[in-house]
């Protein structure tokens, strides 16, 4: 995704939010950013600013997209 200044490594490893004026979020960054855009869950938006959040959900993130494939390939019809 050169249009975006992401290289692929970073690609393959996790998951990218690309707003509109060009910001990149990153994995578990991108979190705050979606839940501000879905009426009903804007509040759990802030929740992401209390110190140790974001750096737990980035772990979380980690663990989980280590093992996404793993995760897809059981979903049936993959």
């Amino acid at each position: 995704m050169a249009r975006f200044g992401i290289a692929l490594p970073a690609l393959a490893a996790a998951m990218h939010l690309v707003r509109p004026d060009g910001r990149v979020y990153p994995g578990a960054d991108a979190i705050p950013e979606l839940l501000r855009l879905f009426p009903g869950k804007r509040w759990l938006a802030p929740l992401f600013a209390i110190p140790g959040v974001l750096p737990l959900a980035r772990r979380i993130y980690a663990r989980i997209a280590i093992r996404r494939h793993c995760l897809v390939r059981s979903i049936p019809g993959r």
